[in-house]
C-alpha cells in the first residue's frame, strides 16, 4: 500500500492498516525530493522544504510504524536513502539533498541499534543513477547521460525494478540476520568513483 501523508495523519492512517490488516510487517521509507541549492547561497527555506520530506517525513512514518512493531515484536523497516548519502559527494548544488538522505542512513543506524531487541530490522538502500522522474532531466541530456554510462562499472542505468529487488530481499526472512546495513544500489559506480579520488 502506498501511503502519502502528512505527519498529523500518520497515526490515523496506521491505525486503519492495522484495522484492516491485523499487522504492519514492511515499511518502505521512500519519500525523496532534490532541490539544487548552490552552497554559498543556501537560504532556511530551501534547507526545510527538502529536509520536512527527506528526512522528516520518514522519521515521523518510522516512529508511527516503529510503535506497532515493537507491539508485534517483529517489522522491517527499509529507508530509500541515495549514493550521495555519505556513499560519495554529489556535487553540482545537491549539498542539501546529500545532507538530509545522510541522515536518513544514521537514522537507519540508530533505529537498528534500538529497535533490535524487539526483532524489528532497520535497513537502507542507496540507489544510484536510477532512471525515474527525478533524474529525467539528466536522462534527456545526451552528454550528461553518456556519463553516467561511463561511470558505471555495469554500464547502464540503473531501473526502478534494480531497487525494488532489493527492497524485496530486506523485507523477507532472507536477511533475517540483517540489520543497520545500507546497501548501495548503483552497478558498482560508488566503488569506481572512490578509486578514481586515491
Amino acid at each position: 500500500m502506498v501511503c502519502q501523508t502528512a505527519p498529523t495523519e500518520n497515526g490515523r492512517v496506521i491505525s486503519g492498516l492495522v484495522s484492516e490488516h491485523g499487522q504492519i510487517d514492511v515499511l518502505v521509507n521512500n519519500a525523496g525530493v532534490h532541490r539544487r541549492v548552490d552552497p554559498l547561497n543556501i537560504s532556511p527555506a530551501d534547507v526545510q522544504a527538502v529536509f520536512d520530506v527527506n528526512l522528516l517525513g520518514c522519521l515521523n512514518m518510522a516512529s508511527a510504524v516503529g510503535k506497532v512493531m515493537i507491539q508485534q515484536q517483529a517489522g522491517s523497516m527499509i529507508n530509500v536513502s541515495a549514493l550521495g548519502g555519505g556513499v560519495v559527494g554529489l556535487g553540482r548544488g545537491g549539498s542539501v539533498y546529500g545532507i538530509t538522505k545522510g541522515g536518513l542512513i544514521a537514522l537507519t543506524r540508530d533505529l537498528a541499534a534500538e529497535w533490535g531487541r524487539h526483532g524489528i530490522r532497520v535497513n537502507a538502500l542507496a540507489p544510484g543513477w536510477i532512471e525515474m522522474p527525478m533524474t529525467l532531466e539528466l536522462q534527456n541530456d545526451v552528454a550528461g547521460s553518456a556519463k553516467v554510462v561511463e561511470r558505471v562499472p555495469l554500464a547502464r542505468w540503473g531501473q526502478p525494478e534494480d531497487v525494488a529487488g532489493a527492497a524485496v530481499f530486506l523485507a523477507s526472512d532472507a536477511s533475517q540476520y540483517i540489520t543497520g546495513h545500507t546497501i548501495p544500489i548503483d552497478g558498482g559506480a560508488a566503488n569506481v568513483i572512490a578509486l578514481s579520488q586515491e
